[in-house]
Formats: C-alpha cells, structure tokens, sequence
C-alpha cells in the first residue's frame, strides 16, 4: 500500500513540472523577442546613422565647395548652404513640408523661404559673410514630410560649441579653423532622425539618431607665387600690353629660390569669371595683342611649364573671352625667348583665389600697424603736446643742418616736423632721428635724407599729395649701411629688427622725377580713413569705394625719376620642403613695425581716370616686394621702357601696360613671395 502512494505522489510531481517549464519557455520567448528587438532597433539607429553621415559629408563638402568657387563677393554663406541642401536633397530623395531660414543666431531672415536657391543671384549680391558675426551668417532649417527627419544647414559656422561630445577631446578642441574666417570657412550639416521602435509602447516609444558633418575651406601650403594676381571678379580686360605691334611685352620667368630649396614656373592668375567680355576689341581677359605678347616661362630646375590661369578658363571660357588668341598669350617650357615658343599651352582653368593669401598673411601686421599710427600719432599727437610725449619739435618747413643740430637731433630722436604750410615740408636737411613724424606734406626741395628712420608718419594733406617728389628733389628713407653701390641691398638684411614702416594718413604718394628710395620698408597708405579702409573679413572683393563709400586717397603714381624701393628682407627661407610656413617666417609676416617682403599697401581705388596708380620708371626702377593695391583697376606700368623686375609681386584689381615701347619682365623668389595653393576642401566633423 504504502509503495503504491509513493509511486502515485511521484507521478502527480512530474505532471506538476510539465507546467512550470511551459511557463518559463513563455517567459523566455519574451525576454528573447525583446532582445531580437533591441538588436534590431540599435541595428536600425546605427544603419540611420550611417546612411545620414554620408549623405551629410557629402552635403558638407559640396557647400563648402559651392561657398568659395560660387561666390560672388568673398564667401557667401547663402551659396555654401544652398549647394550643401541641393546635394543633400539629390542624395537622399528627402522632401521638407517645412523649410525655414535664420541667421547665425535662429533669427529669422526671409520671408519666403522657397525661392532663396533658385533666386542665388539676388541674396549672394547682399550677402558677405563676416567673421564671427551670426548675424551675417545663413542657416537652413527643413523637416521632412513623414516628420522624421530634421535637416540643418549652416554657413558660418563655429564647431567648438559643446553642443557635441567630440568637441571636448583635445585635438578637436584645438581645431576650430582660421581664426580670419571666424567661422565664414565652414558649413555644418546637421541631420537628426527618429524612428518608432520595433515593439511601440513595450519599450520606448521613439529611437533618435543624430549625426553632424562640418566641410573646411583651406588654403594650404605649397603652391606657385604669381607675379601677378589679378583680383577683378568680372569684365575685360584684366592684363593687357600696350600695343599691337609687338612692341609691348610681359614676360614672367621661372624662378629658383635664393636658398635653392624650392623652385617654380613664372605664373599668373586672374579672378575674373568671364561674364561682361563679350563683343569688342577688348574683350578679353588676357589681352596679349601680338604674337608672344605675355609669356609665362617654365621652371628652370624642374621644366615644369608656365602657368598663366583664370577662373574664366575653369568656367569654359577660351580663346575669344579668356584671352586673344594662342600665339599672344600662353605658358610654355622654355625658360627664356630663345626656347620659344617651347611647349605652348594656352590659359587654363583655376578656382577663385581672392586676396585670402594675401589677408591671412599680412592682415594682423598692417591693421597692427595702422591701429599703432592712428591710436599713437594721428588721433593724438600734435604741436602742443609732442614734447610732452618725448619728442623733439621742429616748427620749421625747411630747417638747416645747423638748426636740427642745436636741436639736439641725433640717430636715437623722435621728432615731430610741425609744418602744415600748403607747400608742405620742402627741407632737404638730413633728419638723422629713428622716428620722425610730419604734421603735413612732404615735399622736399631738394634731397631730404632720413637714413636711420626706422618709422615714418605723415599726416599728408587730405584729398591732395601727402608726399610729392619731382625734378631737382628726392626722399630716401632707412638707407643707412642698407644699400650696396649706392642701391638699396637685395640681401638678406641679417637683422629681424633692421627693417622700416612709412604710414600715410591722407593723400598719394606721387613722384614726377627725382628720386625716391626707400630700403627694407614697407610704405600703408591709410587713405583718409582711421582703418585704413582695411576690409574686416579676409577675401572680400574688389571695390570702387572701399573708404568708408569713398574712393580713398592713398594712391600711387610715378611718371618719372628713379625708384629704389626694397621691402623688408629677414628672412631668405619662410616655408619647409612642403611648402609649410616658418615659424619665424610667420612672426616676421605679422610684425606690424615691417611685415616681410611687404613693400606697399593701399586700400583706395584707382580707375582709368584720376585718381589713378601708376609706375612708368623713366630711370631707375629697382623695385622687390610684395605691392598690394587690390583696388587698382588698373595698375598702370609705362613709360615706354623695358622694366626687369627681380623679385616684385603686384597685386591688383587689373594692371595694364601703356605705350608700344613698354615691356616688363619679372621674376618671383617662392619664398619671398604669397602664393595661390589649390584651395583644399575637406571634412573636419
């Protein structure tokens, strides 16, 4: 009996079991479904992820190609965003049910946010970005029509935020681009996603996902130093010689370096897109206008050949807007006039170049320099407190050696030359003092020497010469153990300090015969304006009226006499073999008391007609540096003379040869020069 009960109990136990497992097989189909959930909802946030990135990386780096090669004036932040959302969109088949558009800061910005890309024209005309000012900057906000996407589209941008995890690690903390863009050199591409989960109401409800892509525009190291960089946007012609006969040439040779590590083709650029040259004798950009009118020579070390490049010609443009005709303008092999015609290759195609390579080099030492006269001397210094200030006075339009000895001037002085008369300053003394400032016009009646000056000022006369040179006169400046043969040194100077600044506050530079030489200095003129009508952002565009909506009155023009005028020369090597910057060249470039290879500066315009830039070098012209006029359109070179030039750059609006005796010849060191590296577009997010 009791064997048979026991067996029964145990029979009950194993049905009682069946049960149990069949619940916890339910309860592990759950958990398991709930997993298979979970791996399949970080699957899908993950392939989101994914496919949004790529779609963002491309959008970035189209908008931050669109934001430099589109623009119309400078970086147009309009341009780099609606290339990114038009990438974005043709990439991703997205359509937005919302669109809106907001400046830098979310505040709104138009009206009707469906015709800003197919109106580009209209907002890019408007619209210049402006470092570190959102309110000049362009974002793009759209969501999709299923509701799950969010686009954003921004141009400035500043990364750096902390709006991003990323952006705390060290060596993405340390990168937020150009400190002169300020931001106006990055499109951000912002995409955020959500998607219900796989089992809805289970878990949660929705899975978000969101990923960012910045694009960078760059201009790096390495690249050619044109001879000449021709800034004009638009219209012909941009460099033409003097005459039809052949007559008038420009020749630009190629160039070993003076420490002999690097070298280069002779080559010149042009900004101008093409558009505004069609019909007439003059519409070309490149106006050669006889057989071997302007030649770009080869490289002497490597033979690569000549490069002469215009956004026109990357645009399609050739022979008949681009440039007149084939055996007029090209680059070639050859290294001189006996080679040619070598391997002749016409213009070819570059992207905007601007005067970014000149701004972010020389920006900080000439607004330094300008913000130094005007804060030091031109906004405070005068008659009646310059003694006070340390400096000797000089009430005399044209003291004697005698009178400035008494006045105790000697080569460590600061003097101040208190002469506002019409005629201007007319001495011819030597002022022997290391800063010398004159309350008025110079314009010396005879020779007026100031060999250890090491900075100059010259209130100048507004809308007249600040400083007029003609025949029986001269100016010299900073010579003193500078010059070999009586001419200003094309050495290295062997001192950081042996260098020399000359700021003119209002009025030309104007030389009609004389002499002027000026060695290892670099001349600003401010036009008038306490800025020096310096535009704030890097890259702007040429303009008629860049002095506060006027011209200007910082011009340049010499129509005869001797010109020996060398920049400061420190340094013979400021790039290594890659063509990256010196560490001590890049502090030489920012020294505002003689910025390196940097001969003259100024901002104001000069057109066809007065007021005008010009330098025809009837006689001496011994000329080597960097002339920046951006503004000059053109820079007019005669005088009917073959000029060689050994190491000058000129950069201008457009510059121009006059008269059927004129040629030019140049040649540019790579590293006393700026050059115009491809701009590079790559992703830093």
């Amino acid at each position: 009996m009791s064997v048979r009960t026991n067996a029964a109990r145990r029979v009950r136990r194993t049905r009682d079991e069946h049960g149990v497992v069949a619940v916890l097989v339910a309860l592990s189909m759950v958990a398991l479904c709930i997993a298979a959930a979970f791996v399949i909802d970080v699957g899908k946030v993950r392939v989101d992820q994914q496919q949004n990135k790529s779609a963002a990386d491309s959008a970035a780096i189209a908008g931050v190609n669109g934001l430099v090669a589109s623009a119309a004036n400078g970086l147009n932040p309009y341009t780099g965003v609606c290339e990114a959302l038009q990438y974005y969109v043709a990439s991703s088949g997205i359509t937005f049910t919302s669109k809106t558009w907001s400046d830098g800061s979310g505040d709104p910005l138009l009206p009707d946010p469906d015709v800003v890309c197919s109106s580009l024209t209209s907002y890019q005309e408007s619209a210049t970005c402006q470092a570190d000012t959102p309110s000049k900057w362009v974002r793009f906000t759209g969501v999709s029509t299923d509701g799950k996407t969010t686009v954003r589209i921004q141009s400035g941008y500043e990364v750096n935020t902390g709006d991003w995890a990323e952006d705390s690690l060290p060596a993405l903390a340390a990168d937020p681009g150009a400190a002169t863009y300020g931001g106006c050199d990055q499109v951000g591409v912002l995409v955020g996603e959500t998607q219900p989960t796989t089992l809805g109401a289970l878990a949660t409800t929705r899975l978000a996902s969101a990923v960012r892509s910045v694009g960078r525009y760059h201009i790096g190291p390495g690249g050619n130093a044109p001879a000449m960089l021709l800034l004009k946007r638009t219209g012909c012609p941009v460099l033409s010689t003097g005459s039809n006969s052949g007559g008038s040439r420009i020749r630009v040779f190629g160039k070993v370096s003076t420490d002999g590590s690097t070298s280069q083709p002779g080559t010149i650029h042009a900004d101008s897109n093409g558009s505004g040259c069609s019909g007439g004798s003059n519409a070309n950009i490149f106006l050669g206008k006889a057989a071997d009118g302007i030649v770009a020579f080869g490289d002497p070390k490597t033979g690569d050949p000549g490069q002469i490049t215009s956004v026109a010609a990357a645009n399609g443009f050739g022979q008949g807007v681009g440039y007149d005709a084939d055996a007029n303008v090209f680059g070639t092999t050859a290294i001189d006039d006996a080679g040619l015609p070598g391997t002749a290759t016409p213009p070819s195609g570059h992207d905007l170049v601007t005067r970014s390579p000149v701004d972010d080099r020389y920006f900080t030492a000439v607004k330094g320099a300008i913000s130094t006269a005007e804060s030091t001397v031109f906004s405070t210094l005068d008659a009646g407190n310059a003694a006070a200030k340390g400096y000797i006075v000089i009430s005399n339009c044209s003291p004697t050696a005698a009178q400035l000895t008494a006045k105790g001037v000697t080569s460590t002085s600061r003097v101040f030359v208190d002469c506002t008369a019409n005629s201007g300053f007319t001495g011819s003394a030597p002022i022997v003092a290391t800063t010398v400032v004159f309350n008025g016009a110079v314009k010396p009646g005879g020779n007026l020497a100031l060999p250890n000056a090491t900075h100059v000022y010259v209130f100048g006369d507004p809308g007249n010469d600040a400083m007029s040179i003609g025949n029986g006169s001269g100016f010299s400046m900073h010579g003193n153990g500078n010059t070999a043969s009586s001419v200003c040194s094309n050495a290295q100077s062997g001192a950081s300090t042996d260098k020399a600044v000359l700021v003119i506050r209002d009025g030309d530079l104007k030389q009609t015969g004389g002499s002027l030489q000026l060695c290892y200095t670099t001349v600003i003129a401010m036009g008038g304006q306490p800025d020096g009508c310096v535009p704030s952002t890097s890259g702007t565009a040429p303009t008629q009226t860049p002095c506060a909506g006027d011209t200007g009155d910082g011009q340049l023009s010499q129509t005869g006499g001797n010109v020996d005028w060398t920049a400061p020369n420190a340094l013979d090597a400021t790039t290594d073999v890659d063509g990256n910057p010196l560490p001590a060249a890049e502090t030489a470039w920012a020294d505002p008391d003689g910025p390196e290879d940097l001969a003259f500066w100024s901002e104001s315009y000069g057109g066809n007609s007065n007021p005008t830039y010009n330098m025809n070098g009837q006689g001496l012209l011994h000329v080597v540096g960097v002339y920046m006029t951006p503004n000059a359109d053109p820079f007019t070179i005669g005088g009917g003379a073959a000029q060689t030039l050994s190491n000058a750059q000129y950069i201008s609006s457009s510059i121009a040869l006059n008269g059927a005796g004129t040629s030019i010849s140049m040649t540019v060191d790579p590293n006393a020069a700026v050059t115009i590296p491809p701009p590079d577009f790559f992703l830093v997010r």
